[in-house]
C-alpha cells in the first residue's frame, strides 16, 4: 500500500496519494510536464517517494512508468484494487526488481537534472534538445553545460550565448541552437491564428 508521505503537507495539490491506494489500482495522474499516464500502480518507494505505474504502449508492450508523486499536479484512482485476502498484491507476471531500480535511479537522475523553477520554458526545451546528441548535459544555475567543459549556453539561450573551450564543439551546439529556434518560430507560426 502507498502510505501518506510529505504531500500532504507540503501544501501542494491534494490527490489520493496522500492516503492509502492499495497496489494493483488503476490510476491516472498527470506530471508537473502536464504529461498524463494511466496505468496500475505496481511499486511504491517510500523513501525516494517514486510510484511505479505499469501500462501498454501503442506497440502493445508493457511500459513501467516511475513517477516522483511530490512532483504530481494531479492523481486519481480510477478503478480500486480488487480485494485480496492475503494482505498483498502480487501481479500476474513478477516486475523484474532490478529493472525497476533502474528505471528509479534513472528517473533520480532526470529530476535531479530538472531546470531551476526561474528557467524560461525554452530553455528548458532547448535542454532537452541538447541532451538527444550530446548526453553528458547539466544545468548550473540558468546555465546550459557540458560537463565536459566543452560548451555553455546562457540565457536567453541564443546562437551568440553559445561559449566553450572548443570550437568544434561550440559550432556543433550552435547549429543545434539555431535549428531549436528555427523549428521553434515555425511551430509559433503554425500555433498562432493569422
Amino acid at each position: 500500500m502507498v502510505a501518506p508521505g510529505p504531500m500532504a503537507a507540503g501544501g501542494k495539490i491534494e490527490n489520493d496519494l496522500q492516503y492509502f491506494v492499495p497496489l494493483g489500482s488503476v490510476v491516472a495522474c498527470v506530471d508537473p510536464y502536464g504529461n498524463k499516464f494511466e496505468g496500475e500502480l505496481v511499486a511504491m518507494d517510500e523513501p525516494s517517494g517514486m510510484i511505479i505505474i505499469k501500462s501498454t504502449g501503442t506497440d502493445n508492450m508493457e511500459d513501467l512508468t516511475v513517477l516522483n508523486r511530490e512532483l504530481l499536479t494531479d492523481f486519481e484512482v480510477k478503478t480500486p484494487a480488487p480485494k485480496n485476502t492475503s494482505g498483498s498484491f502480487m501481479p500476474e507476471r513478477v516486475v523484474d526488481e532490478s529493472l525497476v531500480r533502474k528505471a528509479i535511479l534513472k528517473k533520480e537522475e532526470a529530476v535531479s537534472r530538472m531546470a531551476p523553477k526561474d528557467v524560461s520554458n525554452a530553455g528548458r526545451e532547448l535542454f532537452k534538445v541538447i541532451n538527444k546528441t550530446y548526453s553528458n548535459l547539466d544545468w548550473q544555475g540558468k546555465i546550459i553545460r557540458g560537463l565536459e567543459g566543452d560548451f555553455e549556453v546562457h540565457p536567453p539561450y541564443k546562437e551568440d550565448n553559445v561559449m566553450g573551450k572548443t570550437e568544434d564543439a561550440v559550432a556543433r551546439i550552435r547549429k543545434v541552437v539555431k535549428k531549436f529556434h528555427m523549428d521553434l518560430a515555425k511551430k509559433t507560426e503554425v500555433e498562432v491564428p493569422s
